[in-house]
């Protein structure tokens, strides 16, 4: 890694600051490594804003305290990166990827995903559900069907990078509209920003599988045929 203008992916941290350059042999390797190097490298920095933001947390290190990464799509949204990513994949898509300090536990966002989203997967009674990228249920699931007024709708499902602490990203095409629990096509979880009592966190404190739970109660009713 070359702090160097000759690169090919950008590293951003608005948090800390920083801005840092990809380039040469680390091209083929994956996030992870991306993450080691960045606490090796910036050990007092990112330990002084965790502290900052986490009395509780008394000696941050890389392995309580993994990096977040994401990056924007053309369309301008945050697309979280596994750490398990190759870095030359997600330099094909964009030129500059963000980072940040965060304080996470159990297993990363698209293991928890997938094991809910493989209860899904084998279940008949949802057999036009499909993996958005092939034999990787953590990235994302998605049908198509005819609602009941007869217009064949796309459902993607993918998680959030705090999933399940934070509900997925669902978005209908063509987008509902007139309805309240959806804006331009994605669903809005009314409650959820206020926290503790919202109905994402009722049904992931009570749910072995939220995801499941969720789509149950989303199919029952907008009777998507999938």
């Amino acid at each position: 890694m070359m702090s160097t203008p000759s690169h090919e992916l950008t590293l951003v941290c608005s948090e800390l600051g920083t801005r840092d350059y990809l380039s040469g042999e680390i091209m083929t390797k994956q996030f992870r490594d991306v993450s080691q190097w960045l606490w090796k490298k910036y050990p007092e920095q990112i330990s002084g804003w965790l502290r900052r933001g986490l009395t509780n947390l008394e000696t941050p290190d890389k392995d309580r305290a993994p990096l977040r990464f994401d990056y924007s799509d053309e369309a301008g949204n945050l697309v979280p990166i596994d750490s398990a990513e190759d870095i030359s994949a997600i330099a094909k898509m964009s030129p500059q990827v963000q980072w940040h300090p965060q304080v996470v536990g159990g297993a990363n966002f698209r293991q928890a995903f997938g094991m809910n989203a493989a209860e899904i997967l084998t279940n008949p009674k949802y057999k036009n559900w499909r993996c958005v990228v092939p034999g990787k249920p953590g990235y994302g699931i998605q049908a198509v069907g005819p609602d009941p007024q007869g217009i064949i709708r796309t459902w993607t499902v993918k998680p959030t990078a705090d999933y399940p602490l934070s509900p997925p990203t669902v978005v209908s095409q063509p987008a509902y509209k007139d309805d309240i629990c959806w804006r331009d096509g994605t669903l809005h979880y009314t409650g959820y920003s206020h926290g503790i009592g919202s109905p994402w966190n009722d049904v992931a404190t009570r749910s072995t599988n939220p995801l499941f739970v969720l789509l149950t109660e989303l199919l029952q009713k907008y009777k998507l045929a999938v």
